[in-house]
């Protein structure tokens, strides 16, 4: 809903901005409603998405936010991973590590081995900011992932330290 309002402002601002950000909306919304139903998608997809994702998340916060995306220039041919499990950690950093008081970061690094997908997510992190309980996203993707890969078959690492956030996924690919 943040980002139907966001567009809304804009609308005055910048029209023709506007109105790119109406087709990134739906593109993301696309991808949502029919690739998301596969049990696999290529990488490439879910590149695209997370950069959809990001673009629409830049306009929120301008330049207030150092916001980097590192990912393969041409993700490798025929891997695929799950739908949607790497956004959560992306939103979450956005939601939790963003502060419109404190200088903010979030960098987003993704990258394949020669049998994983690897994301990385780092996001600032606030002293004095009130994190809420009972957020079901990481249970949830915890879930997702045990059903898909078994309980040792992936790695979730989630480290909190003073000034940042890390979260690390590491899952095996799946091939076409």
């Amino acid at each position: 809903m943040n980002t139907l309002n966001n567009i809304h402002a804009l609308i005055d601002i910048d029209a023709e901005l506007a109105k790119d950000t109406v087709i990134e909306l739906s593109k993301m919304m696309r991808y949502v409603l029919y690739d998301s139903e596969q049990d696999s998608i290529s990488l490439e997809k879910e590149v695209q998405f997370l950069q959809h994702y990001i673009q629409l998340m830049r306009l929120r916060y301008s330049d207030t936010v150092e916001i980097n995306l590192n990912t393969p220039a041409q993700p490798p041919l025929g891997v695929k991973v799950p739908p949607l499990i790497m956004i959560v950690f992306v939103e979450n950093a956005f939601k939790h590590g963003v502060s419109y008081d404190s200088p903010s970061f979030v960098h987003i690094n993704l990258w394949c081995d020669d049998d994983n997908a690897i994301c990385q997510v780092r996001n600032s992190r606030h002293k004095g900011l009130k994190v809420e309980k009972g957020g079901i996203g990481l249970e949830n993707v915890r879930k997702r992932l045990d059903l898909i890969y078994g309980p040792e078959g992936y790695t979730l690492d989630i480290l909190k330290e003073e000034e940042r956030y890390t979260v690390k996924l590491i899952i095996p690919t799946l091939y076409a």
